[in-house]
C-alpha cells in the first residue's frame, strides 16, 4: 500500500527542512564570526588633531584607530558606540554607524566634539606637550548583525570592548580668535 502525503504533510516537511537550513546557516555564520572575532585587534594609533574654535565653543579631537581583521569574513557593524578617556579623564563619547571591517587592515577615524570642561582643558594642556606619551582609552560596544549564511539578518549582538594605548599627539592647531582659551591662559603662548 502506498501512502499519499496530504498537503499538510508536504508543508510540514518543507517547513522542517527550511528551519533546519536556517539553523545550520546561523551556526555556520556564528562559527565564522567567532573565528574572525578571535582574529580582530584594534589599536589607537594617534590623535590626528586637536582643534578648538572659540566661535563655536567646541573642541574637535580626531582619533585614528587601526583594526586588523585576520579572520575569514568581513564584519558588518551596525553601530559603534564609544567613550574616550585620556590619562583617565573622560573627553566625551561618540557613535559611528554602518561600516564594514574588511579582512586585512582597516583605518577608522573617530570624531569627538566636546564643549570645554576640565577634561578638555587637561587635553589641551597635553596637546601643547607634543612628544610626551599619553594613555588613551576607548571603550564602549559594537552592534553586529547575526545572519543566516551571512545574508539574512536575524538579530543583533551587542559586544562590549575596551582598549588602552599609549600614544603621542601629532599636531596642535589653534583656530581661535585672540583672547584666552580658558581663564588666565593666552592662546598665543
Amino acid at each position: 500500500m502506498t501512502r499519499v502525503l496530504g498537503r499538510g504533510g508536504v508543508f510540514t516537511k518543507l517547513w522542517g527542512i527550511l528551519t533546519g537550513l536556517l539553523v545550520i546557516g546561523v551556526i555556520v555564520y556564528l562559527a565564522l564570526l567567532y573565528q574572525t572575532g578571535q582574529g580582530l585587534s584594534a589599536e589607537v594609533k594617534l590623535i590626528r588633531s586637536v582643534n578648538y574654535n572659540l566661535d563655536t565653543g567646541k573642541m574637535r579631537v580626531i582619533f585614528v584607530i587601526e583594526v586588523n581583521n585576520t579572520g575569514y569574513i568581513d564584519v558588518d557593524v551596525e553601530k559603534l558606540y564609544y567613550e574616550v578617556y585620556i590619562d583617565g579623564e573622560k573627553l566625551g563619547e561618540g557613535v559611528k554607524d554602518g561600516f564594514v571591517i574588511h579582512v586585512g587592515t582597516n583605518t577608522i577615524e573617530l570624531y569627538l566634539d566636546s564643549a570645554p570642561s576640565d577634561a578638555i582643558k587637561a587635553l589641551f594642556e597635553a596637546a601643547k606637550q607634543t612628544g610626551k606619551p599619553h594613555n588613551v582609552t576607548v571603550k564602549g560596544y559594537v552592534d553586529i548583525p547575526i545572519k543566516s549564511f551571512g545574508v539574512v539578518k536575524l538579530w543583533t549582538a551587542r559586544l562590549p570592548f575596551e582598549k588602552t594605548s599609549q600614544l603621542y599627539i601629532e599636531t596642535y592647531t589653534n583656530k581661535s580668535k585672540p583672547g584666552p582659551h580658558f581663564p588666565g591662559e593666552n592662546p598665543f603662548k
